[in-house]
C-alpha cells in the first residue's frame, strides 16, 4: 500500500499559533509530537516510509522535511505545490504519478487529524484496503459521539458482499444544521467522513476522468514538468510549466469531485477516536483537564475558571473567573473568544489579511532551513533579531541595497564572510556587515551559533535580500 499524506491546509482556526508560514499540521498542539510527526508515526506499522508520500505547499517544504527526517522520510518523496487546490487535484496528481502501478493500493490521509486508538485504526484500515481490492472508492466513516454541525455524515447503505465491515455509501451530507446532527445521531446508521479515503490507483483514476476531468487531464504526463529542488533538501516541485498547469486546475473537494457522485463509492465504519482538531474548542477532548475541565498551559494559574482553554508558551498569565473561554497567547499577538465562537477565528482571519496585519503570515520566530531567527525589537530605523544557526549549516551569500548589520556572538562559533574577507569569531566578538557588501554566516562547529543581529537602515524586511549562492537553491 502507498500511503499518501495531505499536507496543503493552513489551519486559520488555530490562529494565532498557526500562521500562513507554519500551519497546524507542524505544530504540537496535542503532544509533544507535531500533528504530521503523529500521521507518519501512526502509518509505520503498515506502511514502511520508503512508501509514504507527501503533497504540501512549496513554502512548508523545509519545515516538513525537517520534521520528518528523523523517521529516514526522502526527500523526494516530497511533492510541493505552487498553490493550493483542495484535495481533488492534490489526489488527482497522486494517482497520475502512480499510474504505472494500476493495481497498487493507495491510501490517502490528511496530515492533521488526531486518532488515539492506533490498533483501531491500523484494523479498519485493512478491511478498507480489502474492499478497495474490489475496486470500490472507500471512505473510513467514524461513528457520531454528538450532534455535531462541522462535520459532513455519510449513511450506511447495504452491505458487499464477501467483504468484512464494508457498505455501500447511502448518501454524503456535507455539515448539516443542528437538528439534522442531532436526527442523524439517533439514526445510527450516520457516520462522521473523516477525509480517509483507500482505493486501486486505477479506481481514482477512472473516476476522476468520468466525473472530475477538468481536473486530472491536465495532469496527463505531468511528471515531465516536476523537478528536484536545488540544493541540500531535493524536494519535488514544479517547472514553469508545471505551475501553470497546475494553477489552472479547479479548487474542489474529492467528496465533490468524486465520491458522491460515484457509483462505486463504499464506507467502512469504525468506532476509533478520531477528532479533526479543526478550532482551538477541540482540544477539549483530547487534551488533559484539571478538575474543572480547564485546560491551562504550564505558566498559566488561575483562580475559579471552568471549561476554559489557556495555552501560552511564553510569560506568565493569570485567568480569574473565567467561563468556557479561549485564550491563546503569542509573543505578537492575543486570541480571547468564548469557547462556542471558536469557528469565527477564521473570519477574524480574514479580517486580519484584509488589513495586510504580518500577524497572519509570520511569527516572531521564523523557522529556516538553515536554523531560524526571532524578531525581537522593531522601530523606525532599526531592527533587533536573534539568530540561530544550525552545526554545519550556513545562510545565503547575501546582500542589503537598504541596510547595515552588527553581528554580536553570544554562543557558538560564526564563519563570517564579507566581501574578500574572512574570519572566524566567537562570543563576545563582533562585527560590521555595511551596507552592499556580499557577504555569509555560517557555523562551521558542531554546537549551535547563537548572534544578536542589529539592522540599521531606512527598510528593514527579508525582500532587501539579492542572493548569490545558496546551499538551499534559494538564489
Amino acid at each position: 500500500m502507498i500511503s499518501v499524506i495531505l499536507a496543503g491546509g493552513s489551519g486559520e482556526r488555530f490562529w494565532p499559533l498557526s500562521r500562513e508560514s507554519h500551519p497546524k499540521q507542524l505544530l504540537n498542539i496535542a503532544g509533544e509530537k507535531t500533528l504530521i510527526q503523529q500521521t507518519v508515526e501512526r502509518l509505520l506499522p503498515l506502511t514502511p516510509i520508503d512508501r509514504i508520500y507527501i503533497i504540501t505547499n512549496e513554502q512548508h517544504a523545509f519545515q516538513t522535511l525537517s520534521q520528518l527526517t528523523p523517521y529516514g522520510f526522502s526527500p523526494d518523496h516530497l511533492i510541493a505545490e505552487p498553490v493550493g487546490r483542495n484535495t481533488a487535484p492534490a489526489v488527482a496528481l497522486a494517482a497520475e504519478l502512480f499510474k504505472d502501478q494500476p493495481d497498487e493500493i493507495m491510501a490517502v490521509f490528511p496530515a492533521d487529524h488526531v486518532i488515539s486508538d492506533p490498533d483501531t485504526f491500523h484494523a479498519t484500515l485493512g478491511q478498507a484496503e480489502a474492499a478497495a481490492r474490489q475496486d470500490y472508492l472507500v471512505t473510513l466513516g467514524v461513528k457520531p459521539t454528538r450532534a455535531e454541525t462541522g462535520y459532513g455524515y455519510i449513511l450506511k447503505g447495504g452491505a458487499l458482499d464477501k467483504l468484512d465491515n464494508a457498505f455501500q455509501v447511502g448518501q454524503f451530507t456535507e455539515k448539516p444544521d443542528r437538528e439534522t446532527a442531532e436526527h442523524f445521531l439517533k439514526q445510527k446508521k450516520y457516520y462522521w467522513n473523516c477525509g480517509i479515503f483507500t482505493w486501486k490507483v486505477s479506481a481514482v483514476r477512472a473516476e476522476l476522468e468520468e466525473h472530475a476531468p477538468k481536473v486530472i487531464k491536465p495532469l496527463a504526463n505531468i511528471e515531465s514538468h516536476l523537478q528536484s529542488a536545488k540544493g541540500k533538501f531535493p524536494f519535488r516541485v514544479f517547472n514553469d510549466q508545471g505551475k501553470k498547469i497546475f494553477e489552472s486546475l479547479p479548487s474542489i473537494s474529492i467528496d465533490y469531485a468524486v465520491m458522491e457522485p460515484s457509483k462505486n463509492a463504499a464506507v467502512v465504519p469504525t468506532t476509533m477516536p478520531w477528532n479533526d482538531v479543526g478550532a482551538w474548542s477541540a482540544l477539549d477532548g483530547i487534551s488533559k483537564t484539571d478538575g474543572d475541565g480547564n485546560v491551562l498551559s504550564k505558566n498559566v494559574y488561575q483562580v475559579d475558571c471552568t471549561g476554559t482553554l489557556v495555552k501560552a508558551d511564553g510569560r506568565l498569565i493569570g485567568a480569574v473567573g473565567l467561563r468556557d473561554m479561549i485564550v491563546v497567547d503569542t509573543p505578537d499577538a492575543l486570541l480571547i473568544c468564548p469557547k462556542d465562537r471558536a469557528q469565527d477565528v477564521k473570519q477574524l482571519v480574514a479580517e486580519l489579511k484584509e488589513k495586510q496585519r504580518p500577524q497572519i503570515k509570520l511569527h516572531t520566530t521564523v523557522q529556516k532551513p538553515w536554523g531560524c531567527y526571532t524578531t525581537l525589537e522593531q522601530r523606525d530605523g532599526y531592527l533587533v533579531k536573534r539568530i540561530e544557526v544550525l552545526p554545519g549549516e550556513s545562510l545565503s551569500l547575501q546582500s542589503h541595497q537598504h541596510r547595515a548589520e552588527h553581528w554580536l556572538v553570544v554562543s557558538g562559533k560564526a564563519e563570517v564572510e564579507c566581501d574578500d574577507k574572512k574570519m572566524i569569531l566567537k562570543a563576545p566578538e563582533t562585527t560590521v556587515i555595511p551596507k552592499g557588501a556580499k557577504h555569509r554566516l555560517a557555523n562551521p562547529g558542531k554546537e549551535l551559533l547563537i548572534l544578536i543581529e542589529t539592522q540599521l537602515g531606512d527598510i528593514l524586511d527579508e525582500n532587501d535580500i539579492k542572493r548569490y549562492t545558496d546551499l538551499y537553491g534559494r538564489a
